[in-house]
């Protein structure tokens, strides 16, 4: 095949999110009835011809049979061999790229299944319970402007407001965090308007909790609010020695800021193997697609590979009107999704910290058995969705090569025939002291065989070529 199975990486470890458009068939073939015609005459003009050179009192034997039957046979076996070699090599093109494009498929199939499982997850918000309000399960549905947009905070003299909001987000988490399987933890963490200080204030915070190592953790400190490129970064780590990660985003305005965005915190534990967690059923974050600029194009190949099936409902933020009607009409056309809530409208303008927001609150809707979620987010117009789930999606059957006949087969049958019919003419023209050697004979089916052989194999791979590289492989 190919020097690769699939073209499915862009550079690097990022995949492409695009499939190939459906390949045609091609199907070539030589109807029965010529082929039982084409024997029929073959053995009727050797029979003319041999009673045509032979005497009135010649007897019928074996050397008529071979004559009249078996070489005219053998011939059109030959040549209808090498017919199906010349009408081979179509077929051989299509089904490469079939081939190909199956591969790809599956290949990408793959990869929209690579997830992590989220062991616990903490949301802290102005309303009491955002999830199942968003979600009219409980409460009433929030609608901005009358949602409030500060988190109610304590006056303390010993903690600092980002010190407070730590401890409040970390400690529905601390009995997990304190486990022995989840001691070793890489932290990342983004506060808004903040700056490296709130390194210090975290760990002061996990001293506080009385987390073991608290003050020796590693903690990176993140900018500017990371986008679900940070999950697939953390997707692409080597999974021989996986690594639990915590995420902190903590979105909240200065103290005399007037922001209309609603203040929020979110906290994620992030494991690659959900065998760690036994007793608590976690839910899986699947692989994202981000970066994406196309939401039409790529939106349909995202659902088409369904790295969850059947999801319930969206949570979206950011989008634009140019990224949210094709998006909309992406998951009508599939029947999916047919919830949609808009963060933005419910919760306040639109907000950095949103989109790990919608994560959170996603993640409780999984929680509470609303089924399989999409969140959809986007910065700069830079377009990106997550799919959540109480399941880890099976991964597909993997697509194996059928067989066709290729060009190579049909030249090798072509060629036992021909050496075949070789033998006989030699066998039957030849006296008995003049037979050639062993070696003679040998040579007589292999050479015939060789060439056949050589030309089909030359053509398969001339195919093979011709169809990756116009597949692009």
């Amino acid at each position: 095949m190919c020097s690769k199975d699939n073209i499915a990486y862009g550079g690097g470890d990022v995949m492409r999110w695009w499939l190939y458009s459906k390949q045609e068939d091609v199907k070539t073939r030589i109807p029965s009835v010529v082929i039982i015609l084409g024997y029929i005459i073959a053995i009727a003009l050797g029979v003319i011809l041999q009673v045509a050179n032979g005497s009135e009192n010649k007897q019928v034997n074996f050397s008529f049979f071979v004559l009249a039957v078996f070489i005219p046979v053998s011939i059109v076996s030959t040549l209808l061999f090498i017919i199906r070699m010349a009408f081979s090599m179509p077929v051989h093109y299509a089904e490469t790229r079939k081939y190909i494009a199956k591969q790809h498929e599956y290949a990408l199939k793959r990869y929209a299944r690579k997830h992590l499982a989220i062991a616990a997850w903490s949301v802290i918000t102005p309303l009491e319970q955002p999830a199942l309000n968003l979600l009219k399960l409980e409460g009433e549905f929030p609608l901005a402007p009358k949602t409030p947009l500060k988190i109610a905070m304590d006056d303390l003299f010993d903690q600092t407001r980002n010190e407070q909001v730590f401890t409040r987000i970390l400690a529905p988490m601390v009995d997990m965090l304190k486990s022995n399987d989840f001691r070793n933890i890489e932290t990342a963490v983004w506060v808004s308007g903040s700056d490296q200080t709130c390194v210090e204030e975290l760990k002061r915070s996990l001293v506080r909790l009385t987390l073991p190592g608290a003050s020796r953790s590693k903690i990176d400190y993140l900018p500017v609010c990371p986008d679900y490129a940070l999950i697939d970064k953390w997707l692409g780590a080597t999974e021989a020695s996986p690594v639990n990660r915590l995420l902190i985003v903590i979105d909240m305005h200065s103290e005399d800021s007037g922001s209309k965005s609603m203040e929020s915190a979110s906290a994620f534990l992030l494991t690659h193997s959900s065998k760690r967690l036994d007793g608590v059923k976690p839910v899986y974050l699947y692989q994202p697609m981000t970066g994406v600029t196309e939401v039409e194009e790529k939106m349909t190949v995202y659902l088409d590979v369904e790295s969850v099936p059947a999801a319930k409902t969206l949570w979206f933020t950011g989008l634009s009107r140019a990224e949210k009607y094709p998006l909309l009409e992406a998951l009508d056309s599939k029947g999916l999704a047919s919830e949609r809530l808009d963060i933005d409208a419910s919760l306040g303008e639109k907000s950095a910290g949103y989109r790990w927001l919608s994560v959170a609150l996603a993640a409780d809707a999984v929680k509470y058995a609303q089924g399989n979620q999409l969140v959809a987010a986007s910065d700069n117009n830079q377009f990106a969705i997550v799919a959540l789930s109480s399941r880890q999606t099976p991964l597909p059957e993997k697509y194996e090569w059928i067989f066709w006949n290729i060009p190579y087969l049909h030249g090798v049958i072509a060629g036992l025939f021909c050496g075949i019919t070789i033998v006989l003419f030699e066998a039957c023209f030849t006296s008995a002291k003049n037979m050639p050697s062993l070696w003679v004979f040998l040579f007589s089916e292999s050479f015939p065989l060789l060439i056949f052989a050589t030309i089909g194999f030359f053509f398969t791979q001339l195919i093979t070529h011709q169809a990756c590289e116009d597949m692009g492989n």
